[in-house]
């Protein structure tokens, strides 16, 4: 307590406060208020232009195609235009900006938060080695100094360009001409996207090979996989007719937008089998009479590069007529190969044929091979009846003027 007089001799007494007391006081009450302040009114953001993206951190393979979204905030309070450009980019890389159908360096943007956005391409390199790799994105207003960058960070694993697969189970078979090969095989695409393959083949001249889906019938040209899938195929090949022995290689490929996969398949042909029948003139008709039989000569060529063995021989004639052979058991044992076989045929028409022409037919068929000609046959009737009856005909008539000539005038 102070004590003093006033100006009419009474004493008052007054407070005071000692400086050091007052001050810390003074101090504390101030944090206090400003960490009320500091709690109660947030904080406000920078105001200015912010670039952004969803993905900034994300893996590539050799070979991609990237599409980025890039956001734009403008926080100056009025809508700018900025220049953009790509600042940053790995060697090897190619890359640009588009902005609605077109490659833009400016782009016009709205006050307001995610108020424009532009796409980055790239185009990731064929051959890429194992590593990260950024490339960075940079925005300027065109009449302040808001600005900023946004940059995107990709790795990549070490690996060649195209991860599919496209395999064979069986890749080689053989077996005799006139075979026809079917291969089970699986293509897997092993990238994140799904693709198209068209499917090709380098097949020696003549040979056929088709492509069809697991469980279907028809051949396809290309066919779509979904990222991390796998496709089982057949892959059918058909050589040409009279193919010759040997060992044929034959590539099968897969290729998409994004890689190109093969698989070698190899087909050993065995053997050459070919049988062809004739005649020594090339006529394919003769005459017969009914109830006799006539002879008809057949060439039986061995065309393959393989000896064949019990070479049957076949024929299809009218009812109630006959064919056979002159061997036993209408079988030729063994023809070499380019060997001819002569063989002779008695066709018998049956007794009651009459006058015209039929179709007789004679086959030869070996394990292998076969094949088949037809013959015009004209049957004529025999003329002794003919004769008979006109002999009949005169003893007749002669008959009867012997007896008008005895009879006639009594």
């Amino acid at each position: 307590m102070s004590y003093f007089m006033n100006q009419n001799g009474e004493s008052n007494s007054v407070v005071v406060l000692k400086r050091p007391r007052m001050a810390r006081l003074f101090l504390a009450l101030l944090a206090a208020f400003c960490l009320c302040a500091a709690w109660v009114v947030p904080a406000r953001a920078e105001e200015g232009l912010t670039l952004y993206t969803s993905y900034p951190g994300m893996s590539v393979e050799p070979g991609d195609s990237l599409s980025l979204t890039v956001n734009m905030d403008n926080l100056t309070g009025e809508a700018l235009d900025a220049d953009v450009s790509i600042t940053s980019m790995p060697e090897g890389w190619d890359g640009y900006l588009q902005g609605g159908s077109y490659q833009i360096s400016r782009i016009h943007v709205p006050a307001g938060e995610n108020s424009a956005t532009m796409t980055l391409h790239l185009t990731v390199p064929g051959e890429l080695e194992e590593g990260n790799y950024k490339v960075r994105v940079h925005a300027k207003a065109v009449n302040s100094a808001a600005a900023d960058d946004v940059e995107f960070q990709f790795t990549a694993a070490s690996q060649e360009a195209g991860r599919g697969t496209f395999t064979s189970e069986y890749p080689e078979q053989e077996g005799a001409s006139g075979t026809n090969f079917s291969f089970s095989a699986t293509l897997i695409n092993n990238s994140l996207k799904p693709q198209t393959y068209n499917l090709s083949s380098n097949a020696p001249a003549g040979w056929t090979v088709s492509f069809l889906p697991s469980g279907e019938t028809t051949a396809v040209a290309a066919i779509d996989v979904e990222a991390g899938a796998s496709q089982a195929l057949t892959v059918s090949v058909k050589p040409p007719e009279r193919v010759e022995s040997g060992e044929y290689q034959i590539s099968c490929s897969a290729v998409s937008a994004a890689e190109t996969l093969s698989t070698d398949l190899s087909v050993t042909i065995t053997g050459t089998y070919g049988l062809e029948m004739s005649t020594p003139d090339g006529r394919l008709s003769f005459d017969a009479n009914a109830g006799k039989a006539s002879d008809v000569t057949l060439y039986i060529t061995n065309t393959g590069n393989v000896d064949l063995e019990n070479v049957s021989l076949n024929s299809s004639a009218p009812s109630g007529w006959t064919v056979t052979y002159n061997l036993d058991d209408n079988i030729i044992e063994s023809l070499p190969a380019g060997s001819t076989s002569e063989v002779v045929a008695s066709v018998k028409p049956g007794n009651d044929a009459i006058t015209g022409d039929y179709v007789t037919s004679f086959s030869v068929t070996s394990e292998q091979s076969s094949d088949q000609l037809e013959f015009r046959v004209s049957v004529k009737t025999s003329t002794m009846w003919g004769i008979v009856a006109v002999a009949i005909v005169v003893v007749v008539a002669l008959g009867l003027e012997y007896v008008f000539r005895k009879f006639g005038r009594r």
